[in-house]
Order: C-alpha cells, then sequence, then structure tokens
C-alpha cells in the first residue's frame, strides 16, 4: 500500500531515528475479492481519524476516490444539469409523532427528500437557497449509503461513503469522493419554531452541475416517463411510493417496463405493517442495498440496510415477493414499527416477526407459521418454551403467539397492539406491570381467560389479573396429536 508520507523522528536521547508511515486514505481501496483489515494497522484510532477527515474535507479539495468507480459507481456521462427542487419544510418526521404516534425506535429528522439528483464522484454541485425556513436546519446528504464500518475488522469497502452539509443561505458547494443521490434532510433548527406554520409549506433550492438521476414516482409516472427516466446517466435508481422508498442500481432494474405493481406491492406491505399497530405513517421507509453493512444479514433503520448479495436483486423481484415473500424485509421494517409497551426484554427480535407473520400471510397468502424454515413445528418450539430451562430463543418466544392467533384470529391481537395509540402504558411501568397490561388488554379483547396461559410462560400475573379475566372461558392449548 502506498503511503501519504514519511516524517523522520529524531529522538535525541537515544540517537535513534525512526520512519513513521502515514496511511493515505485515497488509497485505501478495499474489494470484496481483496478486503482491507484496519484490524492489522498498528494505530487503529489515527486510521479512523484520517479516513474521517478525508471525507470531511471542503468541496474544494475533494477528488474522486478509486473506489467509487466499483460502488456506489461511476457516472460515464458528460452531462451535467441545473435543476430547481421543492421540497417540504415540515416534513421532518416518519410518524405522527405530534400525536404520540411513533414507535419507541423513533428518532427526529430522519426523513430525507428526494431531489432526482446524483453528485458524481469528487465533483462539486453547487447548492443556491435564496432563503431558508425560520426555525429549520436544511441539510443536503450526498450517498444513501448510511451505514459506517470503522468499528469493523474487515472492510470489502471504503468505510464511510456519505457526506451532509448544512447549508446557509445563498450559494453552497458540496462534494463526495464517492458521489451518490443527493436527498433534502429538514431538522428543528437550534431555535426550535413555535409551530408548522412559521415554516413555509414549501421552499426551494437551486442546483447546479448535478447529475440526472432515473426516478419513478408511484401516481405520477408511468411507462413511458419510466422510460425516459432509464436514460439518465446516474448508477443508481429512486422508486418512490407513498410508504416504501427504493435505491437500487440501474443495471437491476433495466428490465423492469413499469414499476408501478412493484411499488403498489411494497406500500402493502408497509400498509400491513402500519395497520397492524395503528401507526400514522407520514413519511415513506427507505429500503438501501449496500456492498457491506454495519451489522447482521440486514438491519433496520432509516434506511433499512439489506447486502447487495443476495438482497438488491430481490428488492424489485415482484413475481418471487408475490409467491413468497421476504421474511427478512418483513422482519427489519417490523422492527421500525416496535413500542416497548408490547416488546419485552429479550423479546427485541420476537416481536418484530408478529409483522412478518401478518405480512406474509395477509400480503403473500402463507397461513400463519409457514413463512419461515424455522417454524416448521410450533409444538415442539412451545415444548422448548416451557421446559425447564424455558428456550428464549427467538422463535420459541414467537410459538405462543402463533398458538393465540391459530386459536382467535389476528384481530385480538391486532387490537391489543393497536390499543397502545390512543392508550399507551403508563409511564415508567416495569417489566411485570407491561405483561400484566398485555395480558389483560389481549384476554379482554379476545374474550378468554388467557392467564394459565400466559402463566405457563412465565409472566408474573397479579390477582388483579387473575380476576380481570377470570368470568371469560379458559384457554388450554394442547399440542397436536402425532
Amino acid at each position: 500500500m502506498k503511503r501519504l508520507s514519511t516524517s523522520l523522528l529524531c529522538l535525541a536521547l537515544s540517537g535513534f531515528i525512526s520512519a513513521v508511515a502515514a496511511i493515505n486514505p485515497a488509497e485505501i481501496n478495499p474489494q470484496v475479492k481483496t478486503p482491507f483489515n484496519p484490524a492489522g494497522e498498528a494505530n487503529r484510532e489515527e486510521l479512523n481519524k484520517a479516513i474521517q477527515a478525508y471525507m470531511a474535507l471542503p468541496p474544494q479539495e475533494v477528488t474522486a476516490h478509486p473506489g467509487a468507480k466499483i460502488f456506489p459507481g461511476a457516472v460515464e456521462a458528460k452531462e451535467r444539469i441545473q435543476a430547481s427542487v421543492n421540497y417540504d419544510p415540515n416534513l421532518i418526521h416518519r410518524w405522527d409523532t405530534a400525536a404520540g404516534n411513533a414507535p419507541n425506535l423513533a428518532t427526529s429528522a430522519d426523513v430525507w427528500q428526494e431531489t432526482g439528483l446524483y453528485a458524481a464522484p469528487g465533483e462539486i454541485v453547487t447548492v443556491k437557497a435564496t432563503a431558508l425556513p425560520e426555525g429549520r436546519t436544511v441539510r443536503i446528504i450526498v450517498g444513501c449509503h448510511r451505514d459506517g464500518l470503522l468499528k469493523l475488522d474487515k472492510w470489502t469497502r471504503f468505510p464511510i461513503l456519505s457526506r451532509t452539509f448544512t447549508l446557509q443561505a445563498g450559494e453552497n458547494k458540496i462534494a463526495n469522493a464517492f458521489g451518490g443521490q443527493i436527498f433534502i434532510q429538514v431538522q428543528n433548527g437550534a431555535k426550535k419554531a413555535t409551530s408548522t406554520a412559521k415554516a413555509k409549506e414549501s421552499a426551494s433550492l437551486e442546483f447546479s452541475n448535478a447529475v440526472a438521476a432515473p426516478t419513478f414516482v408511484l401516481g405520477k409516472d408511468n411507462a413511458e416517463s419510466w422510460k425516459k427516466s432509464l436514460n439518465a446517466p446516474a448508477p443508481w435508481v429512486t422508486l418512490v411510493g407513498k410508504n416504501a422508498i427504493l435505491h437500487v442500481r440501474k443495471f437491476e432494474v433495466v428490465k423492469l417496463e413499469n414499476p408501478q405493481a412493484l411499488l403498489e406491492w411494497w406500500d402493502k406491505a408497509l400498509g400491513l405493517e402500519d395497520d397492524l399497530v395503528a401507526l400514522h405513517r407520514l413519511a415513506p421507509e427507505r429500503v438501501v442495498p449496500d456492498l457491506q453493512i454495519s451489522a447482521g444479514f440486514m438491519h433496520s433503520g432509516y434506511p433499512f440496510m439489506c447486502w447487495v448479495k443476495p438482497s438488491e436483486h430481490e428488492i424489485v423481484d415482484l413475481a418471487k415477493l408475490s409467491k413468497e415473500g421476504n421474511w427478512g424485509f418483513f422482519h427489519e421494517l417490523g422492527h421500525n414499527h416496535q413500542r416497548t409497551d408490547w416488546t419485552f426484554e429479550g423479546q427485541t427480535e420476537v416481536t418484530c416477526n408478529l409483522f412478518s407473520l401478518y405480512c406474509m400471510e395477509k400480503l403473500v397468502g402463507k397461513p400463519v407459521g409457514q413463512g419461515h424454515g424455522s417454524l416448521k413445528n410450533v409444538d415442539e418450539l412451545m415444548s422448548k418454551r416451557t421446559g425447564t430451562p424455558p428456550n428464549l430463543g427467538p422463535f420459541e418466544q414467537l410459538a405462543p403467539f402463533i398458538v393465540l392467533i391459530k386459536a382467535h384470529g389476528w384481530e385480538p391481537l391486532r387490537q391489543t397492539l393497536r390499543s397502545y395509540e390512543k392508550t399507551p402504558a403508563p409511564k415508567g411501568s416495569n417489566r411485570a406491570a407491561l405483561q400484566n397490561l398485555f395480558v389483560v388488554r389481549y384476554g379482554e379483547l379476545a374474550k378468554v381467560n388467557v392467564a394459565p396461559f400466559f402463566a405457563s410462560l412465565g409472566y408474573p400475573l397479579t390477582e388483579e389479573t387473575q380476576q380481570a379475566l377470570k368470568s371469560f372461558p379458559a384457554f388450554n392449548y394442547t399440542p397436536a396429536a402425532k
């Protein structure tokens, strides 16, 4: 590997001279077949600082990184455009947080707004803001790949790919060594607007020296406009639905005649997940495949991240999605809907699967319990869950919910989860209190005494809970005869 510089440190006391070489981030170019091992570097902390400094260079000093050609991709065409882009200065949240309608994982200022533009690697894009909305901070994000890899011990791509710039009124310069799709993000400023009325209903920014990016917006575009859009030279495509936004590389969709049906499928999937918990959506979720992600096979968040292999093609494979669904996609988006009111300690990887079950049945048509290979034998899972000691694996903990759904249908569980939107658990409730509240709500809605069933799972039910359900017929779980 090439070195940026060599400085000679003269140690006068010993007369010893050593050469200290610093790695040039511009020369770090990991590939899938030739990964970079940062753990092998003598000073990992300094390496990370050098990379962060490289990605924070003033736009005038930015040049294209050689790795950008491979990922996220080069811009071959020379044509650049100017464009005026409108944005909503009030669009800050994905959910109706003002009404308390947000999962516990909700974060502020997480919505990106599309521009239909792309920044070529190493090139300066000028953003002119004639005026900025009062009480708001407006930022430009360059690159949808927000996962940082600095903490990982192996890199198959450069560890930081995106950049964020805070706009000032007037002319702003932005640039990213890796290029990327351009987004607008609005945040509450240091001085919050006292009401959304203080922010204009719409605002605009002027971009120059940008690259046109293929974009399809459901309800606005059609097959003809989509075909024309594919001529845009940017390497990444944005497909915008009401509930979901999909990002994939252009070669994945060049044969897609019309993205409408695909986006309608994704909108239905998110619509079902929203419906299960009565979540009022203000902005779509975002799906991004990456060459390397920071954790797991996929992970939740905004964007929801997955690996390009094998998941990128599956994002846009409507035939496979319609026939088989995708447990992982449903699962990660389920994380974005979880509440701690009904996701108890140790159940983070459990209740998100309720959304997978729901979508598999309601959207894909698979009977409950048939959407994942680990659910082939629910009785065996139940035996492990109620064993001594109990097995608290994610599918063992999911099995009791499947038993209840098979016995009473989805509606009692759906209504139970939805009840927390208007009547959340009292603040400060401990785990035992939350479990008792859930059992009472479910039992009353199902009109069944499920207290003995949950007691067998180790729920610490109070006398008050047992009395609340005593008048209902008892529910008894009976394993299927072998």
